[in-house]
């Protein structure tokens, strides 16, 4: 059986409780709770609950959609998105074809 003496700070109120207080306060099993304090988990990461399963097809076409979203808004911003009309008048100062 672990012992679930150590104190550690409450990641919410600051207040030392003991390993096993804290897994009761937040609804942790007290063995998750020590196992995570001894491999070097402090804060939150003692108490954090992981997300279980995998996410719904609707959630991850949303996260999809969203990370498209922002990469589009992302490259808007580069050099390639601009117009090239600049390019026209370039080849002009460099001698190239003037028609008038």
């Amino acid at each position: 059986m672990p012992k679930l003496n150590h104190t550690v700070t409450d990641p919410n109120t600051g207040e030392e409780v003991s390993l096993s207080q804290l897994a009761g306060i937040y609804g942790v099993n007290a063995g998750t709770v020590y196992s995570r304090y001894m491999s070097g988990k402090r804060g939150m990461d003692l108490i954090t609950k992981p997300k279980r399963g995998s996410l719904s097809a609707c959630e991850q076409e949303r996260q999809r959609r969203e990370d498209l979203s922002r990469c589009i808004e992302l490259a808007k911003g580069t050099a390639l998105a601009r117009p090239l009309t600049h390019i026209a008048d370039a080849s002009k100062m460099a001698g190239g074809n003037q028609h008038v």
